[in-house]
């Protein structure tokens, strides 16, 4: 018996060190070999789920998590892996309901309801989540990732400023605090505060020099001085040479290579840097091409839901979609510059409800009805306001869904060259489980088909309600296009919608530093500097979904 536990001992160690080290693959394997061996030590299943999210594959940490909490279920430190591995997994629901169970048992510590306020913001529940925030911070005043979290739900509860706040205030009492200093840079970018979002990643990369997020931000921003641009050189070399273990550490450093290079006018290094970032992302997401594809067959073949009445007394609700990267931003600034218009970025609410809808049977939605899901989720809309924009690209796959619950809905789908699109896709880093199409061109290209696809569907089936708004024409031609799109919301044209530059909303998307620039014509055609670099992605372009491409 104490040969075993010797050696159970002893393996537990090897698998320690190999994760340590950096070597993922080989301590997984390792873990899921003596898992079998040795069934009931749940420090096993544990530590294989530790090597899957460091390799952010959260769905293999889930199953690995959960047999470790089966085997071991007292234990809190599972329990909080667990759970934590649901949300990032992208399954909130699956965390809320089981941090519920652990609830019944007895009252959640604060770092389970900590994880329950992450399922919450994640589910659209901004509130809620804010409020079990406030609770961990009455608890632990110290906890600083608990006010970066407070911020966040502040963020989408669309109080950007008092969000700022909450995150100066914990950089001023934590100055080292380098999550701190990046989420605060990151929430003035979004807000266009460029000089205060260079101090703080300056401040950021003088505590840890070669921070891959910070040179990542950095590189990015247009007001670096010839000093910022050789130290930085120098920075993004060394880290390159020296390597990360960590997967996304090493993709942040390629795409601060990438925007050295293009700061040269580089293509073909910056392209190169590029393509090393999009491989290192694109493990794991070969099945998600397939499932999107049958997704898209299955969506185009059903029938149309039964319209719904309009509702009284409501803002009306205006959907911007598109491919991302194609204009959506710049066209929901133009709105939200009118008097009596919100702006409210990108709404996951379609994509959540279809998402349920989808796993369900047909009997589902008559009794979770879109509109009411959505309504109730809407973040708070001004009393005055005759309409609001909900501008999140990909809700283009369920139009018919969007169409039959909201009649008096404006449907606006602006179009661009694929091409372009392409090139600026390729320049976001959305994460490694953003929009997974991204890292890699030929899937881009299959989702470019897919959303021809679709709207030649949605043009068809729902006459009239879908309107085309082409991006070259809009930034060549903007006081004519915006008043036609200023008509078709019934909407009186103010002059403010032309300075979408202007507008003090947050900017919470890879659009951030484009769309406070005046509206210009500099990006169109940008694709051919990236030609051959692009040749994958324009091969696949289906000739006949995209006629006017044809040489």
């Amino acid at each position: 018996m104490q040969r075993k536990a010797d050696q159970l001992r002893a393996e537990l160690a090897s698998i320690s060190e190999l994760l340590k080290a950096g070597r993922l693959d080989r301590a997984l394997k390792r873990a899921t070999k003596a898992a079998k061996k040795w069934p009931k030590a749940a420090a096993l299943p544990r530590l294989a789920a530790l090597c899957a999210v460091q390799q952010q594959n959260f769905k293999q940490a889930q199953i690995h998590f959960e047999r470790a909490w089966q085997l071991d279920p007292g234990n809190v430190e599972l329990i909080q892996n667990y759970a934590l591995s649901l949300v990032q997994g992208g399954d909130p629901a699956a965390a809320l309901k089981f941090l519920d169970k652990i609830n019944a048992r007895g009252p959640l510590n604060p770092a389970q309801k900590f994880i329950r306020a992450l399922a919450l913001l994640q589910e659209q529940e901004p509130e809620q989540a804010l409020a079990i925030v406030d609770q961990v911070l009455k608890l632990e005043p110290a906890n600083l990732n608990a006010q970066i979290l407070k911020a966040d739900c502040l963020n989408e509860m669309h109080q950007w400023d008092s969000a700022v706040d909450v995150l100066k205030a914990t950089v001023r009492k934590n100055p080292r605090f380098l999550p701190g200093l990046l989420h605060l840079a990151r929430a003035q970018i979004g807000l266009g505060q460029l000089g205060d979002v260079l101090k703080n990643v300056r401040a950021a990369l003088a505590i840890a020099p070669g921070h891959p997020e910070a040179l990542e931000i950095i590189t990015g921003l247009p007001n670096l001085t010839f000093e910022d641009i050789a130290v930085l050189r120098s920075q993004v070399s060394g880290a390159l040479e020296r390597g990360s273990a960590n997967p996304q550490d090493a993709v942040k450093l390629q795409f601060a290579a990438a925007n050295l290079a293009r700061r040269d006018k580089n293509t073909p290094l910056e392209m190169q840097h590029l393509a090393e970032a999009h491989k290192l992302q694109r493990a794991g997401f070969e099945d998600w091409e397939a499932q999107s594809e049958q997704d898209c067959a299955k969506r185009l073949a059903a029938p149309l839901p039964v319209a719904e009445p309009v509702l009284p007394d409501r803002a009306r609700p205006i959907f911007v979609v598109g491919l991302p990267r194609s204009g959506t931003t710049l066209v929901e600034r133009i709105l939200a510059r009118h008097s009596r218009v919100q702006g409210l970025g990108e709404l996951a609410t379609v994509h959540q409800w279809a998402r349920k809808a989808e796993a369900q049977s047909p009997d589902w939605r008559a009794d979770h009805k879109l509109a009411d899901f959505y309504l109730k989720k809407l973040p708070t809309v001004p009393e005055d306001a005759v309409a609001f924009v909900d501008k999140a690209p990909g809700n283009y796959a369920f139009l018919g869904d969007i169409a039959q619950a909201f009649p008096n809905a404006v449907i606006l789908n602006v179009l661009r060259d694929p091409r372009d699109v392409a090139l600026s896709m390729w320049r976001a880093n959305f994460g490694a489980g953003g929009l997974y199409y991204t890292h890699d061109l030929k899937w881009m290209a299959a989702e470019a088909n897919r959303y021809q696809r679709y709207m030649r569907h949605w043009h068809a089936v729902l006459p009239g309600r879908v309107h085309d708004i082409h991006y070259e024409t809009l930034v060549s031609n903007l006081q004519d296009i915006v008043q036609d799109i200023a008509g078709i919301c019934d909407l009186p044209f103010e002059d403010a919608m032309l300075s979408p530059d202007k507008s003090a909303n947050a900017i919470r998307t890879a659009s951030n530093l484009q769309a406070r620039k005046p509206v210009n014509t500099a990006s169109v055609g940008g694709w051919q500097a990236a030609a051959d670099q692009l040749k994958p992605f324009v091969q696949s372009l289906d000739a006949d979904l995209w006629p006017d491409l044809r040489d």
